[in-house]
């Protein structure tokens, strides 16, 4: 049972200090806020930062966040799409693959990290 409600992100953000033994789920309404989750955990210390969401979005997000100073190393670390590829479909199924990462990521299993998206960055060009 939850022990305190918030009723808006700024005052949730204000009061909880995740540690290295925290697990966020970024799962909200929208790309927007998507955004305003993202970019306040990527600069906590949970163990596990996670957004649901296409390669696409996640990719949009990333890319909207890096326009305002974050740096793509900050992505690093976040697992999005969330979730294990089991092929999932359903959401009772969706939420069953988010777990499995979440015990995977506890467990250390090195494949967990496979999910990851990754940006690349365009190689420096030479001069001759």
């Amino acid at each position: 049972m939850a022990q305190e409600i918030f009723t808006s992100y700024e005052g949730a953000f204000a009061k909880l200090q995740p540690n290295s033994s925290s697990y966020l789920v970024i799962v909200t309404r929208g790309h927007k806020e998507d955004m305003r989750v993202l970019a306040w955990a990527v600069r906590t210390a949970a163990r596990y930062v996670g957004m649901i969401g296409s390669r696409r979005k996640v990719l949009s997000v990333y890319k909207a966040l890096e326009k305002e100073g974050y740096t793509m190393e900050e992505f690093e670390r976040v697992y999005a799409p969330m979730g294990l590829d089991i092929g999932a479909l359903s959401p009772e199924e969706i939420a069953v693959s988010i777990v499995a990462e979440l015990v995977a990521v506890r467990r250390n299993v090195e494949s967990a990290a496979h999910k990851k998206v990754k940006v690349a960055t365009p190689d420096p060009v030479e001069t001759k």
